[in-house]
């Protein structure tokens, strides 16, 4: 597992609650650098201590990450391939 820190400014926020899961935000970025990811999936008690406010559209922010590999099942024909996500571990509001 390898981490990084992306940074850049909140484009689009999303807050729901899952009803397996619980909270769950989708954020996307404009990201200082071109070509890094950009849209993220919050959950967990990460999500619950983001949410209702904490960050908004407009903030500048860094989100730290960890790559897990994932097993992806091919609805159509039941095979599996491995791919790599960006899993959240922490989002920091950035003075602007």
């Amino acid at each position: 597992m390898s981490e990084e820190s992306i940074t850049g400014e909140i484009s689009l926020l999303w807050q729901d609650v899952d009803p397996y899961h619980g909270d769950v935000l989708l954020m996307s970025l404009d990201t200082d650098e071109p070509m890094r990811i950009n849209t993220f999936e919050i959950r967990g008690d990460l999500a619950v201590r983001l949410k209702d406010g904490v960050i908004e559209e407009g903030m500048r922010v860094r989100v730290d990450c960890r790559t897990e590999v994932v097993e992806m099942i091919n609805v159509e024909n039941g095979e599996t391939t491995d791919e790599d996500r960006a899993m959240v571990v922490d989002v920091v509001v950035l003075d602007s």
